[in-house]
């Protein structure tokens, strides 16, 4: 197979594309060189039209209006050993030949029994390493036709291929280098498969797009040198790009093409996919895709629709710090102006300079500053402009987080686009921002340097040992208020002590906070400083619960000799686990709805673990979920299961909000706010606190209120 053929001219290039309109070329004269466009063919009317598209940005020309045939040519395929196009013509029910004028020359063709009962074909391609064009037809088979002989073309059917003619597709496209045929198939889940054109079986590489409204129709797919698959649906023409090499692959969406409803395409695979010239850049940091290779905003550049005064071109994106406009002077971020700042939570206004008419303005903003333009990110959606000056107010969400970030604005004659890919005309503007935020107070729990403590007893609803060392928890809270609203919390815990046999997971509940007023996908989250990625915000939950862990015990590291953390003597590990939260409400809340501090901290059973046999009896087998120990009086959550109010020693009355405590006012779960020293290892904590006991039997709180200052030091565990 010959690979060295030099390219000289892009099918597309204003030059060539003059040479073809004004030079009166045979049908049989070939293509100059392997073209770097894709050529599209569609059907509008009876007519099929050839476009000349760029896929690096989607911006396409007309190759001609009239291919020379009153019905379509589809399956079609460039081959690279003689540079015509071939494809079916369904005018002639044959294969059709076409060159640089784009005409559609009919071939003879002798069909075997198989191909003459097929019909017509609107999936095919020309082979790579073969001078052969391949069409499929589902139900029908794969058909090849060598094209090396001019005089005699024999269509026959791949043996076998038949029963393998199952999946639904609508265009194919041989791969440059590993001689499979690839095609991502049509409907609401698009798949990946890889074709053996030697049988058709096709193996499914798994799904890489996914529709959440509508079905996907590629009508036109090719490939480039490097292994990937690009691929054009046919309803709106969005381009998306695969690499079929990856070992999980899946598709972006890489330009906006050409739409309809008829659609083929064909490629030289061995071209490479080029900007071209007159194309405009974006130049934020590259994590938000700037560089063709993170396939960054970009657009063809028109004279007559851009921001501003003016618009620039680049080869590629030039990323922050050495944008376009520093590396060669010409500042063409021009078309924006931001007169009053960004200060969460309020409203700011922007300047918007267009150049031209029936232009749409597309605009994210980096709120989280996660170094992404995420979707719910986007601040203008598609707004008209006008030629001039256009005023837009935005606003500027609470959730967001204070100090520099990014905007990104796009201004196009296509409405519906992303942060990033290719756009036939208009101008990207990338600038950099500062938010701020004035006038919140910032409330701590206890304090912004001490913590309370949370201690709980697990053999609930039994009093057991009533040392309160099982779980130690050291939590601190932070809420960021304005104008009496909470716009964030923040949660601080870290583990004091565990002297427990049986496993449990930490949790903290908002009494009368629903779960839909968190901005489930702005929380962040640590454990010792590692960022994690699951979200905390529990499921099944009518107020938010955050859960930091199904099982504290994954976090406990004794030192040898010990059996339980920090309860007994010599065992004095100064490491504590230590977890981080960033809560941000979906809109400010009022602080009379968010509980008072601690808000609710609890405990429960780690899912599929043994917790004793009075647990087990309650709910008939390992408790899990059901099983919860709050502070007293504190109300469970949904997945509390109420079969334990009122067994064994629990002595709760919900119609009386009494919780979580035995007949005597003794609760299993208490909170001391300062940092604690909790029992030793089946010292009671009324023993060791004798205080204690007067204070639970007061449900005022005001008989020994610090009674957790007056300790039989020979009780406690110091360390």
């Amino acid at each position: 197979m010959k690979i060295s053929k030099t390219i000289s001219l892009s099918c597309g290039s204003p030059l060539l594309l003059s040479l073809l309109i004004s030079m009166n070329v045979s049908a049989s004269d070939p293509f100059s060189a392997c073209p770097t466009e894709a050529f599209v063919i569609q059907k509008q009317s009876s007519t099929p039209k050839t476009f000349g598209v760029n896929l690096a940005t989607g911006s396409y020309v007309v190759l001609s209006n009239d291919m020379g045939t009153g019905n379509a040519f589809n399956g079609v395929g460039f081959n690279y050993h003689d540079n015509y196009v071939y494809g079916w013509d369904y005018a002639n029910s044959t294969l059709g030949k076409a060159g640089d004028d784009y005409q559609i020359t009919p071939l003879t063709v002798v069909k075997d029994v198989s191909a003459a009962t097929a019909g017509n074909f609107y999936v095919g391609d020309v082979a790579i390493a073969e001078n052969v064009w391949y069409g499929y037809r589902k139900g029908k088979g794969l058909f090849k036709i060598p094209l090396d002989n001019p005089a005699s073309y024999n269509m026959t059917i791949v043996p076998g291929s038949k029963s393998f003619a199952s999946y639904n597709i609508t265009d194919l496209a041989f791969h440059p280098t590993d001689g499979y045929i690839y095609s991502i198939s049509n409907g609401s889940k698009g798949k990946l498969l890889r074709i053996d054109p030697t049988t058709a079986e096709a193996t499914d590489l798994g799904t890489v797009i996914t529709s959440n409204s509508g079905n996907y129709i590629f009508g036109a797919q090719f490939f480039d040198p490097d292994g990937n698959l690009y691929v054009s649906n046919n309803s709106n023409g969005n381009i998306y790009k695969v690499n079929v090499e990856q070992a999980t692959p899946s598709a972006v969406l890489f330009a906006y093409g050409p739409a309809s409803s008829s659609n083929d395409g064909a490629r030289c695979a061995l071209a490479e996919v080029t900007v071209g010239d007159s194309v405009d850049f974006g130049d934020a940091p590259d994590s938000y895709g700037t560089s063709l290779a993170s396939n960054g905003a970009r657009h063809s550049i028109s004279n007559n629709l851009y921001l501003g005064a003016s618009v620039d071109n680049e080869s590629d994106g030039y990323i922050s710090p050495l944008s376009d406009d520093a590396s060669d002077g010409a500042d063409d971020e021009d078309g924006v102006t931001m007169p009053t700042g960004f200060e969460l939570g309020e409203s700011a206004i922007l300047l918007i300079t267009a150049t031209g008419g029936d232009g749409y303005l597309n605009a994210w903003f980096d709120w989280n500053q996660n170094g992404t333009f995420d979707l719910e990110e986007q601040i203008i959606l598609a707004e008209p402009l006008d030629n001039g000056l256009n005023t837009i107010d935005i606003e500027v969400p609470s959730w967001a987080k204070e100090g520099p970030t990014w905007a990104r604005f796009r201004l196009s004659t296509q409405q519906d686009i992303s942060a990033t890919g290719g756009v036939g005309d208009g101008e990207v503007e990338d600038y950099a921002v500062t938010l701020t935020e004035t006038g919140v107070t910032i409330n701590y729990y206890p304090s912004s340097s001490t913590y309370t403590t949370l201690a709980y007893e697990d053999l609930y609803p039994d009093q057991g040992d009533f040392d309160m060392n099982d779980v130690v928890v050291q939590l601190r809270i932070t809420e960021y208020v304005k104008n009496n609203k909470v716009r964030r919390i923040g949660l601080d815990a870290q583990l004091a002590a565990m002297g427990a046999a049986y496993h449990n997971g930490f949790g903290v509940h908002l009494p009368g906070v629903s779960r839909g007023k968190i901005k489930e996908s702005l929380i962040s989250w640590s454990i010792d400083n590692i960022a994690q990625e699951d979200s905390p915000l529990e499921t099944g939950q009518t107020n938010a619960v955050f859960i930091f862990t199904q099982d504290l015990s994954d976090y406990v590291t004794l030192e040898q000799g010990c059996t339980y953390l920090r309860t007994e003597t010599g065992c004095e590990s100064s490491f504590r686990t230590q977890w981080s939260f960033d809560i941000p409400f979906e809109t400010p809340v009022s602080e009379s709805i968010v509980p008072d501090f601690p808000y609710d901290p609890f405990i429960f059973a780690t899912p599929n673990t043994d917790h004793g046999l009075a647990a087990k009896n309650a709910v008939g087998g390992n408790p899990g979920r059901q099983l919860e120990i709050h502070l007293k009086n504190q109300a469970p959550t949904d997945k509390f299961s109420s079969n334990y109010f009122g067994y064994r020693e629990d002595a709760s009355n919900p119609g009386a909000n009494q919780y979580f405590q035995n007949e005597n006012g003794m609760a299993w779960a208490i909170e001391i706010p300062v940092t604690w020293k909790h029992p030793k290892e089946k010292e009671r904590l009324d023993n060791a606190y004798s205080e204690f006991v007067d204070f639970a039997a007061d449900d005022t709180g005001a008989t020994n209120p610090t009674w957790y200052e007056n300790a039989d030091n020979a009780l406690i565990f110091n360390d």
